[in-house]
């Protein structure tokens, strides 16, 4: 039986999600952004949250947490959420966020790994943002990202919306494990030579996924980023970026190197997860405050209720 209050939560923040989206329509994108920013930080002001998401960038990275972080997590919030609105009701090609993403010098990683032509798996973690940020990218390169299945018919027609929105093209991850029918249309955006953008970063239930370590921890990710790059001989291309202060963010690009050739499938799987999993503790040690997931409720519970094994990797 589900949890009552698990339950009462996901409604309250569903029509919390409602109302803002209502709230917010009639409004000119200027004013609709600084709102909503308005509101986050007037959320980053309880102390209780505050301590929260510091606590738990401490409880995954140790006590040498930036000073500060916590406070530059809720600014990239409210970029998110307000950037999230004006691209929900106007699209993103109307709205600045397509000029406050940036590309380093390393855009060149991606376009090579693009010009190979056997497609791209971008492996983003959940930054702030990062969709918005994946639909910019994808205004250089055509991707595909692979999203969850909603559970409702209102969930359903609100995320086609807003990939609308994204100009973004979908290919559905349905709630129940994947298939083969599932992967072979995976595969074929790769074969198309698209990107294919995952986010690595979700805890699989005990019967699923890869085990790792993480923070520290013994976890399970899905392995299927991984599995398809290595089925479709596709490069795997990492994002993260540095937010400058006129809140603007500038991407890196790193490309992850290839797994070997030979050798037991599920072993150099497992390798390239965790190799990513290292990639990503590192990125977060330098900038904490860019994963949004803080305050997520799975990765907050398995934080809190998961005893250390090891110093974090």
């Amino acid at each position: 039986m589900a949890n009552p209050f698990r339950q009462l939560r996901r409604v309250l923040t569903q029509l919390a999600i409602r109302k803002a989206i209502a709230a917010t329509a009639s409004l000119p994108i200027s004013p609709q952004r600084s709102s909503v920013r308005h509101l986050i930080a007037l959320a980053s002001g309880i102390p209780m949250l505050r301590w929260k998401v510091r606590e738990h960038m401490r409880l995954a990275l140790g006590d040498g947490v930036p000073v500060g972080a916590e406070r530059r997590y809720f600014q990239h919030v409210g970029w998110f959420l307000s950037s999230s609105l004006a691209t929900f009701h106007h699209g993103i090609a109307a709205t600045p966020i397509v000029d406050e993403v940036k590309f380093d010098e390393t855009i060149s990683v991606l376009d090579d790994a693009f010009a190979e032509g056997r497609g791209v798996v971008l492996t983003v973690p959940h930054w702030s943002g990062h969709e918005l940020v994946a639909a910019v990218i994808a205004r250089r390169h055509p991707m595909a990202m692979l999203v969850r299945q909603a559970p409702t018919s209102e969930r359903a027609d609100r995320k086609e919306k807003w990939y609308r929105a994204l100009g973004a093209e979908t290919v559905l991850r349905p709630k129940h494990a994947s298939t083969i029918k599932d992967a072979v249309a995976y595969l074929k955006v790769l074969k198309s030579g698209k990107m294919l953008a995952i986010t690595p970063d979700l805890l699989a239930d005990p019967s699923q996924g890869v085990e790792i370590s993480i923070f520290g921890r013994p976890a399970r990710l899905p392995g299927g980023a991984f599995a398809l790059a290595i089925a479709a001989g596709a490069p795997m291309i990492r994002v993260s970026g540095v937010w400058q202060p006129d809140s603007s963010v500038v991407l890196t690009f790193e490309r992850a190197p290839s797994p070997p050739v030979d050798g037991d499938r599920d072993a150099v799987i497992r390798a390239c997860v965790q190799d990513w999993c290292r990639w990503f503790e590192d990125r977060l040690r330098a900038h904490p405050e860019n994963w949004l997931f803080w305050l997520d409720k799975r990765w907050s519970r398995f934080l809190r209720s998961t005893p250390r094994t090891s110093g974090t990797q």
